[in-house]
């Protein structure tokens, strides 16, 4: 169990990561970007990448919570 819960927490907090720095560029991309006839369609790529990085975040926030609501159980039916 040990290294099944180190895995899933390993890959969820890799996950928050990744999306943290997608998100991170994505915004500055979007600020970058100037006015003008292309920025609707520039900024359309950026806006759809944080917004999935938002949703990685919050995936891999949601294992995170599950995990430790699962090894709160462990310990509780263990003591």
């Amino acid at each position: 169990m040990k290294t099944d819960l180190q895995s899933t927490l390993t890959s969820a907090l890799s996950g928050l990561q990744v999306g943290v720095k997608r998100a991170e560029s994505a915004a500055s991309e979007v600020a970058k970007l100037t006015t003008g006839s292309d920025s609707v369609r520039d900024t359309v790529k950026p806006l759809l990448e944080l917004q999935q990085s938002e949703q990685q975040v919050a995936t891999s926030s949601k294992v995170v919570q599950v995990e430790n609501d699962t090894l709160g159980r462990f310990v509780d039916e263990t003591a």
